[in-house]
């Protein structure tokens, strides 16, 4: 009779379990004298179609990479999409924002122009505007690179100071000009405003502000190229003040 009673209360407590969900529950009871565990585990129903939140993930970068015909290629280690504000902003050591543009864009790689990169000069590249494969806003990227340098065969003879604050490079051969822009180093190392007042096929003229005697100075010309050549790279020349 005992038997029949544990028994019939050890279903009672199954069905109840089943119906509210409860935790494991375990009873012991000593039937006949003999030491018998009988136990009923139940588990806690899954909540059906609640799913865990996505996590979003901050695309990354694979590799930049520099090319001789100033682009710079961006990878990406996920496949994105862009945003109508798709952007690219090219900036050098001391801050100043070199011309760029976006000529290329797929899911793996992104492709930028740029104008005026000097072999060996660091860069930061800043991306605007893309969305990485989970993300549901659009992320900042920011990497650093080292120009590779942009090739060309044109090549300066001579450099000459004239007046107070102009230098003038005599090109070897007939020069051609895209986008043409100077950047002037003193011996220092310090970037000195400058600006190119002349383009010719066979100089140019740069003014630079406050030369000074006795000083060095390291004068890059970016895009320039000869009448062959298909893509426009930079020149290099240094000039003493006498």
């Amino acid at each position: 009779m005992k038997q029949r009673t544990v028994k019939s209360i050890l279903a009672g407590a199954l069905a109840m379990s089943m119906v509210v969900g409860a935790p494991t529950v375990t009873f012991a009871q000593q039937v006949d004298g003999s030491n018998t565990a009988i136990a009923v585990e139940t588990r806690a129903k899954k909540q059906e179609g609640t799913k865990a939140p996505a996590k979003i993930k901050a695309q990354e970068v694979g590799k930049v990479t520099c090319t001789s015909a100033g682009k710079v290629n961006i990878s990406f280690k996920q496949k994105v999409t862009y945003t109508d504000a798709l952007r690219a902003v090219i900036t050098d050591e001391s801050g100043r924002e070199i011309t760029c543009k976006i000529i290329k864009k797929n899911k793996s790689l992104l492709t930028v122009s740029a104008s005026g990169l000097v072999k060996g000069q660091k860069y930061t590249l800043k991306i605007d505007g893309i969305l990485g494969k989970e993300s549901a806003e659009a992320v900042v990227i920011e990497k650093e690179f080292t120009a590779k340098g942009m090739k060309t065969q044109s090549k300066v003879g001579k450099a000459s100071v004239q007046g107070k604050n102009f230098v003038v490079l005599k090109m070897k051969s007939a020069a051609y000009y895209k986008d043409a822009e100077v950047m002037v180093k003193d011996s220092r190392g310090n970037v000195c405003t400058a600006k190119i007042v002349k383009k010719a096929k066979g100089n140019v003229k740069v003014w630079i502000n406050g030369i000074k005697k006795g000083e060095t100075y390291t004068i890059t010309v970016n895009g320039i190229k000869t009448k062959k050549e298909k893509n426009y790279g930079s020149i290099t020349r240094s000039v003493k003040v006498k």
